[in-house]
């Protein structure tokens, strides 16, 4: 095993940078799926107003993954707020947890495009995939060596593996009930995702 004081680290600056940008292109990939058909300025107004009207489920599955990604930014910039170093380990771990994130904008194109329950399934999983990568990060990351100098709140590292863990668990609930034909089910454990990261959000410690 590596001792710390033999670990090649660096500063996190590129990783964010990084990072930030692989989030901004992945909420952009989200809204080019947002597109009305061909045929539907055939019809005048009326046309585009039943078009847009028919769109509701795909503003809908957007409007849920852009607040998911954006939880998922907000958690990544929170925990990166105390992480001061990062050696090749973290490096790559953050290069996973980037990997499963862009595969969010097929697997909500895929969604919208095809509501069937195999799709969701694959949404759930790719979803799943990118909450518990983000507990794995938070829970490789914030300790010694890689932390700053100022101490964390008591209880903050444990509420940055907590929060994105149980988002995770309820993804991969909604894809076991989706798989097991269980359709509506899975759309209602979806809807526990904002209620539980609100509730992660209002009980996490702040900085003295």
């Amino acid at each position: 095993m590596i001792r710390s004081s033999q670990r090649e680290f660096f500063k996190p600056e590129r990783l964010l940078a990084f990072s930030d940008g692989v989030f901004a292109i992945a909420v952009t990939l989200l809204v080019l799926d947002l597109r009305l058909p061909p045929e539907a300025t055939a019809g005048g107004d009326a046309g585009v107003a039943a078009a847009l009207l028919a769109m509701w489920p795909k503003l809908l599955i957007f409007a849920f993954t852009f607040i998911v990604i954006g939880i998922g930014w907000l958690g990544h910039h929170r925990k990166f707020s105390y992480i001061h170093k990062v050696d090749s380990g973290l490096l790559w771990l953050n290069l996973l947890y980037l990997l499963s994130l862009c595969l969010v904008p097929f697997a909500t194109s895929l969604l919208s495009d095809h509501s069937d329950r195999i799709s969701f399934v694959v949404y759930s999983c790719v979803m799943a995939l990118v909450m518990l990568l983000a507990a794995g990060l938070s829970a490789y990351g914030l300790r010694v060596p890689y932390l700053a100098a100022t101490e964390m709140p008591p209880g903050a590292r444990q509420d940055m593996i907590l929060s994105p863990s149980l988002t995770g668990v309820i993804f991969l609930a909604s894809a076991a009930l989706a798989a097991a034909d269980r359709t509506s089910f899975a759309h209602w454990a979806l809807v526990l995702i904002v209620p539980v990261s609100a509730w992660s959000g209002s009980r996490a410690p702040k900085r003295s």
